[in-house]
């Protein structure tokens, strides 16, 4: 029986962390005001509390500034900051005038590897987060299924918007919860049957 079947048969709610390399983590974890740290893993980030769910395509962004919310360096840097830290082998790229900035990254959830991107949005809403690659889906003879808590578009439903909360999530906290869908996804892969509905355990 693997944990996440497990937590499931005694309906449980436990903290989770993520790993630098995206591995989702239970226990061992020793936490202060400045840092949580794995015995094997190192710095190890929290679960924000979030509940996958499904929809046809995310909330259309409704950012109307003249001049985007991450040309402000005090506001946008806490994002870069918690990234660094977090996940610091993700790439960052900087804003243009068309296009939001950008992280990229792989998640390796110890059961397959996921490259993966992470857009803000305009309106400071929950990040989009798209998996380049592999496809998410499974073979079911000559038809494709496709994953579930997927968006129409492809991107990942890793939580409801209201789950998001600009003033105290960042970036990172969007690439935590991929973690944790892709954790989930790979489960989905061997038994057809998602594991969890997102994670209410709060990780302290």
């Amino acid at each position: 029986m693997t944990i996440a079947a497990l937590l499931r048969h005694h309906g449980v709610n436990v903290p989770r962390w993520v790993t630098i390399d995206g591995q989702i983590v239970f226990d061992n974890v020793t936490t202060t005001p400045a840092n949580s740290s794995h015995p094997a893993h190192g710095t190890v980030t929290p679960v924000a509390n979030h509940t996958f769910h499904g929809g046809e395509n995310p909330p259309a962004d409704k950012g109307t500034e003249t001049s985007p919310w991450w040309n402000d360096a005090p506001r946008f840097n806490r994002h870069r900051a918690a990234m660094d830290k977090s996940f610091p082998g993700w790439v960052y790229l900087a804003a243009t005038d068309d296009e939001a900035p950008s992280w990229g990254g792989t998640i390796d959830t110890g059961r397959g590897k996921f490259l993966v991107a992470i857009y803000p949005r305009r309106d400071e809403g929950l990040p989009r987060i798209t998996v380049l690659g592999p496809k998410l889906g499974v073979n079911a003879g000559r038809r494709w299924i496709p994953s579930p808590h997927l968006y129409l578009n492809g991107t990942l439903c890793v939580a409801a918007a209201e789950d998001w909360n600009p003033r105290e999530h960042t970036v990172a906290t969007a690439a935590s919860w991929a973690a944790h869908w892709l954790a989930a996804y790979t489960e989905w892969r061997m038994t057809r049957r998602w594991p969890v509905e997102g994670s209410q355990g709060i990780a302290v």
